[in-house]
């Protein structure tokens, strides 16, 4: 796999990013945490630059409303941990004769909101949101658990929030896995992985896998399952691959980070992919090919060192697949072209 990186914006304190389509084309939108910070659309093409809004900041999520040309924010989460005042907003994007346009509402307010997503079920969307924590005197004070909470999303309408599940702490990562029958969300926590299903009610069970800060799910070893890929510890030191057996988990490889932000698994050119990133020590974005085995090997590709990256958003196409990166460590955003040999 061939692997070429191109610098197309810079950004101060640039935290999250997302791909999204506006009138039939594909952008990078990237923003940051710091107060009255910025959020931009970029053109990964031309590398032209439109800013989306200026302010309020401290973005901690970007997640694309595909049916309405439009992402939702977590807005007002500003370092470190101040954000009793933070919500989350929906911006409609357009172009009309070559200048972006916007209208941006907001949907709700939740303090300490961290992470959301979207999930459809029994004919309706639902809004995810998770939090931090629930309160904060100073900055190391976890004496009051996150919680993730859940309401109906209804274009044109606040969305009114409704806790699923309480009592995470730490709570830092989310993914969101659709199928046929069910949407799956996991959580990572210093409890474990908190696993939400809806198929019909609500369903939660934590699994009780070490204190997990972001998760993902995907079959490592080939057996037909999917394994659970951690990084553990609270921005912990290391990706560990977990097979779960009733209700034990054994550890079935493991991969370094340094402050560990960044995790991705999925299928690239028809071969399975790591990637991992690191915002301490080396600050560098690790890709890693998988040989599928009982013990499954991880084979170092590239490694771009100094990027301290916090997010990235991938677009797979069956020649090539783009990765933008919201590289803190530089206040840069960045875009990885891969090409199948």
């Amino acid at each position: 796999m061939e692997i070429r990186k191109k610098r197309i914006a810079h950004l101060e304190k640039v935290y999250a990013v997302t791909a999204v389509r506006v009138d039939g084309r594909e952008f990078c939108m990237a923003a940051s945490e710091n107060r009255g910070g910025t959020c931009l659309l970029i053109d990964p093409e031309s590398e032209e630059c439109f800013t989306v809004w200026n302010g309020p900041g401290g973005v901690m999520s970007l997640v694309p409303l595909k049916e309405e040309q439009a992402v939702l924010s977590i807005e007002g989460f500003y370092p470190v941990y101040d954000s009793k005042e933070a919500a989350v907003c929906k911006t409609v994007l357009a172009f009309r004769d070559g200048k972006l346009t916007t209208d941006k509402t907001e949907l709700c307010r939740l303090p300490y909101v961290h992470r959301i997503g979207i999930v459809n079920g029994d004919g309706k969307t639902f809004l995810i949101a998770s939090t931090l924590c629930n309160d904060k005197a100073y900055v190391e004070d976890w004496n009051h658990p996150g919680a993730v909470y859940v309401g109906e999303y209804v274009k044109g309408c606040p969305v009114s929030l409704t806790c699923l599940y309480e009592g995470l702490t730490k709570n830092h990562g989310m993914y969101i896995k659709e199928d046929n029958s069910c949407a799956h969300i996991f959580v990572g926590a210093a409890e474990g992985i908190l696993h939400l299903c809806k198929a019909g009610a609500w369903s939660a069970r934590l699994w009780k896998a070490g204190e997990t800060s972001d998760v993902w799910l995907e079959d490592v070893d080939g057996d037909g399952n999917d394994e659970i890929a951690a990084i553990q510890g609270f921005h912990g030191d290391r990706i560990r691959f977990l097979r779960r057996q009733g209700e034990r988990y054994c550890c079935i490889g493991e991969l370094p980070v340094q402050f560990g932000h960044v995790l991705w698994a999925g299928e690239l050119f028809g071969e399975l992919y790591i990637i991992g990133g690191s915002r301490a020590g080396d600050k560098a974005l690790s890709f890693y090919r998988v040989e599928r085995k009982k013990k499954p090997v991880f084979v170092p590709v590239y490694c771009d060192f100094g990027t301290g990256a916090a997010q990235i958003a991938v677009v797979r196409g069956k020649r090539s697949a783009r990765i933008f990166a919201a590289s803190h460590g530089e206040d840069a955003v960045d875009m990885y072209t891969l090409s199948g040999n």
